[in-house]
């Protein structure tokens, strides 16, 4: 057992779940200093499950290599090559939609 891994894993499950309800956004320096008519240009609760989702991936990959030994070897390397590329299509993609923009 790799007990930092573990501890990770469970702060990144945290805090992408507070995301994903919606919570943990007002704590973001970058938010509380945007105008209110910036605020009011974005939905921002579909973007904190966005990006929720993301962390928590994280979170899992994390526990994975705390909880699991055979993980550890190739697999971990491999799934955080993944999630990388994952959450920069992810950054991508909300540039680039209009989902998470008030019309």
């Amino acid at each position: 057992m790799d007990f930092i891994c573990i501890f990770f894993g469970i702060l990144f499950s945290m805090v992408g779940f507070m995301f994903f309800l919606g919570k943990a956004h007002i704590y973001l320096s970058a938010w509380k200093n945007m105008p209110q008519e910036e605020k009011d240009k974005i939905k921002i609760l579909p973007l904190c499950r966005n990006i929720g989702k993301v962390i928590i991936l994280s979170g899992i990959i994390f526990l994975m290599k705390g909880l699991w030994i055979d993980f550890s070897n190739h697999w971990f390397v491999g799934s955080m090559i993944a999630w990388l590329m994952i959450a920069g299509l992810d950054v991508w993609y909300i540039t680039k939609s209009e989902r998470y923009k008030q019309l």
